[in-house]
């Protein structure tokens, strides 16, 4: 059970409540209760005053030089919800549905300054508990006036209208309610906006996507860690003494994991036992042209610097939507504090839009990284194993020329990094005026979120085909002098798929190694 009070509500609460179904509840001290009592009260006496108050008295955005009667607030409410109702495009899925309902749930009951009645708090509380969750369209938000056309269908859900995702179908909403005898709530004053006027579907997507891109830092650092080891390369980039004088926090935590995946391997040198083994003495002479070389690529020695990155701005991305969580982000807000309404802009989806921005392009280098790893470890060029890691094939074999091995996997590979790079532009930037130049600069915060989300899912595939491709290495170099971590990844990829012998179509298996990548504990 989820405590709601608009205060302390995690990336990770999000994610149980979204995929565990966990069950969620409102604070049972007085003072809570009181609060949103306060702030409602403090509402229905400012209107009644005649002063207009936009949204509420008066008509949205551009056209708020309409002011209505006190009489007609409640309608209005209604109708904002109306006529946002074209949204558009693919429907987000159940589980972000329940992600949606929290985020907007946890922003409205924050000090009471969305001023909404305690019976919508509860009806939010109630749909999330019963598992009757709002069917979203995708497109239709520019991120500000915040969310407003997608957080519509949990508006008319609320009031018993449209579908929602219930029992494991889509059905009308006064279906499910009739099957669990709630009755619909209709919104009154304000509430409408309370529930629409807000960053909630970008930011649950958002939380929901970081949590997946998460899991990323740590498949990229044994990339590394096993193209280390497939090449025969040093220690030396993944020592602590050299992360720590960089200075970056990221860097530390990537060199470290990456260390301690290789420091039981026989196929990694420590560097002096490198020079030892590995290197001619000079013994007099001027010049030698060394076999090998005393320092690895750029893709294995500076990837602590690269994945580095990413772990940071994991770090940072993870603050911002922290905070938008519980953050009170709809327009007009109430402040009973002071005795004041504020018209104000917290709906904007900037920080959201930001983190996302700054995640995609993190995740592209790392993307872009993992392609190179890749072509090192499948071209017999640089890793003394063979071409595009077919199986040792005598001349004399029958099949001798007949087996071209990952040759398509490096090229899909590398067409899913390519595709990842388009991700990247900052979606921020696209921000053009509409609704009558009300909002002439908007966020695109949910844009940028649902770019961010899908973009995780094309790394996830490009992983999973560099996951066959290097266990194809590590047997053909000889697993038992691996470490012991990427012997226990090993086992575990050699029950989805077996070694590559006579060429076969991996697409299934790829695509079932990034499945198994979303859920392993070895990465949790």
């Amino acid at each position: 059970m989820i405590l709601i009070n608009g205060n302390e509500l995690t990336i990770e609460d999000v994610c149980d409540v979204a995929y565990k179904n966990e069950s969620v509840s409102l604070p049972e001290d007085e003072k809570f209760w009181e609060t949103l009592k306060a702030s409602r009260k403090f509402l229905e006496d400012y209107i009644a005053t005649g002063v207009p108050t936009y949204g509420v008295t008066t008509d949205f955005g551009d056209s708020c030089h309409n002011q209505i009667s006190v009489e007609k607030a409640g309608e209005l409410q209604r109708d904002i919800c109306t006529y946002h109702g074209i949204g558009l495009g693919p429907k987000f899925d159940h589980e972000t549905g329940r992600a949606v309902v929290l985020a907007r749930l946890n922003g409205n009951v924050k000090g009471g300054y969305s001023a909404i009645r305690s019976e919508l708090a509860r009806m939010m509380v109630t749909m999330l508990n019963k598992d009757i969750i709002p069917v979203i369209p995708q497109l239709g938000s520019v991120g500000a006036s915040g969310d407003l056309t997608p957080l519509s269908y949990l508006g008319a859900a609320i009031m018993g209208q449209r579908t929602v995702y219930y029992k494991g179908r889509i059905c009308l909403t006064s279906e499910a309610f009739k099957a669990e005898g709630i009755e619909p709530l209709l919104l009154e004053a304000k509430e409408g906006l309370a529930i629409m006027n807000g960053t909630s579907v970008m930011t649950a997507v958002a939380s929901l996507a970081w949590k997946k891109a998460e899991r990323l830092a740590k498949i990229s650092d044994f990339f590394t860690a096993v193209t280390s080891e497939i090449t025969r390369g040093k220690d030396t980039p993944f020592v602590a003494k050299v992360s720590e004088i960089k200075n970056h926090k990221g860097q530390c935590e990537s060199a470290s994991y990456i260390y301690n995946i290789i420091k039981d391997s026989k196929r990694v040198f420590k560097y002096e036992d490198f020079l030892k083994t590995q290197i001619e003495k000079l013994d007099g002479k001027g010049f030698i042209a060394q076999q090998n070389k005393i320092q690895d690529r750029y893709s294995i020695r500076c990837a602590p610097q690269i994945t580095g990155v990413y772990r940071d701005t994991l770090r940072f991305a993870r603050e911002l939507i922290t905070e938008e969580l519980n953050s009170a982000n709809d327009n007009p807000l109430v402040d009973i504090d002071s005795g004041r309404l504020y018209n104000t802009g917290n709906f904007y989806g900037g920080h959201i839009c930001a983190a996302c921005d700054y995640m995609r392009t993190a995740l592209a280098n790392i993307a872009d990284l993992s392609d190179k790893q890749a072509e090192v470890i499948i071209d017999g060029k640089f890793n003394g194993l063979t071409e595009n890691l077919i199986p040792v094939t005598p001349p004399d074999h029958p099949r001798a020329g007949l087996r071209l091995g990952f040759k398509a996997a490096q090229i899909t590979i590398s067409a899913i990094r390519g595709e990842i790079a388009t991700y990247c532009f900052p979606v921020s930037l696209t921000s053009a005026p509409t609704e009558a130049l009300n909002q002439d600069k908007v966020s695109m915060g949910t844009i940028s979120a649902r770019k961010f989300a899908e973009q995780i899912e094309l790394l996830f595939l490009q992983y999973g085909t560099h996951m066959l491709a290097a266990m194809q290495a590590v047997d053909l170099a000889g697993k038992d002098d691996f470490s012991s971590f990427t012997k226990k990844v090993y086992d575990e990829i050699r029950k989805i798929s077996p070694f590559v012998e006579d060429d076969r179509e991996l697409d299934k298996e790829a695509t079932e190694v990034s499945e198994w990548l979303k859920t392993t504990s070895l990465f949790a």
